[in-house]
């Protein structure tokens, strides 16, 4: 909800955390392994071991093995900034809230502001869901560990197919964490691009074969024991199986309040409302993504 600043000093304009309304506009985001703190490249801790049993109680065998390996992620920054200029905005809006004198902040319209604060917010979540998908899409094609499966076309009539294709690729890893097995961890999941999640849910309901109520509800419900989620900026032709936290979102500063400002320029009679943050994409382990796409 936007707040008004008409009765605050100028600039006092409550701030919400940009990178967090950012995550739960794009709610997909909000899934992925959070890294924070990142200035341009950060190495990435991944964790192994292997666990070696001995029978003789009077020796101490150090055969098992634990080991530390590191993957390199960047971040880039992104910066968008907007110029409020209050004569431009006198000539095309006549509200009553220009009602102040020439010299005086007060004349820009603070509902104006307040709108454009988070409508550029929203715009800067669907940023970071193209940058989401585009980076991973990149590092996929060109990591050779990725379990690559071969898709036909994505339609109603297919879906159902290439995402058993998909479950039948997983490794023994992957599948312990689905069936709740010793070696188990977060759970994969489908992600699908809106194409894919369209013709899936087309597919699904067509499995009702007692009651139309699946139509009705719409609803998602979880394929091979593993949940559907709704990936937007995937394109069409690919979905993506993996474990959320095996996924990984970067950025400088969740919490940094200062991701979104602005000030007002009295020799330009104008409020100067600008952006910046640092945002990146990565995972974790490529021999545990199934990566399918078509040909």
């Amino acid at each position: 909800m936007s707040v008004s600043i008409t009765s605050l000093p100028y600039g006092d304009r409550s701030r919400n955390l940009f990178i967090d309304s950012m995550i739960k506009s794009a709610a997909v985001l909000n899934r992925f392994r959070l890294v924070d703190g990142v200035k341009a490249k950060v190495n990435v801790p991944i964790f192994d071991a292997a666990l070696q049993f001995g029978n003789d109680l009077c020796v101490f065998d150090p055969t098992s093995t634990a080991s530390i390996a590191e993957k390199e992620m960047t971040v880039s920054t992104y910066k968008w900034s907007f110029l409020n200029c209050k004569n431009a905005l006198e000539s095309t809006y006549r509200g009553l809230l220009l009602k102040k004198g020439q010299h005086n902040p007060e004349t820009m319209d603070a509902e104006f502001k307040d709108w454009v604060f988070d409508y550029f917010a929203k715009l800067a979540s669907a940023h970071a869901l193209e940058l989401a998908s585009s980076e991973l899409a990149v590092e996929l094609n060109a990591d050779t560990t990725v379990l690559d499966v071969v898709i036909p076309a994505i339609t109603s009539t297919t879906i159902l197919d290439s995402m058993e294709l998909g479950y039948s690729g997983m490794n023994p890893v992957m599948l312990s964490a689905v069936y709740g097995d010793a070696d188990r961890d977060f759970k994969p999941a489908f992600f699908m691009g809106t194409v894919a999640m369209q013709a899936y849910q087309i597919a699904i309901a067509e499995k009702y074969t007692t009651s139309p109520q699946g139509i009705v509800e719409g609803n998602i419900p979880p394929y091979y024991g593993m949940e559907v989620v709704h990936f937007p900026s995937l394109r069409a032709g690919q979905f993506i199986i993996a474990s959320p936290q095996n996924i990984v979102m970067l950025t400088d500063d969740y919490n940094d309040v200062k991701a979104i400002d602005m000030k007002y320029e009295a020799e330009l009679s104008s409020d100067k409302i600008w952006g910046q943050f640092k945002l990146g994409f990565s995972y974790l382990k490529g021999d545990e993504i199934v990566y399918a796409q078509i040909a």
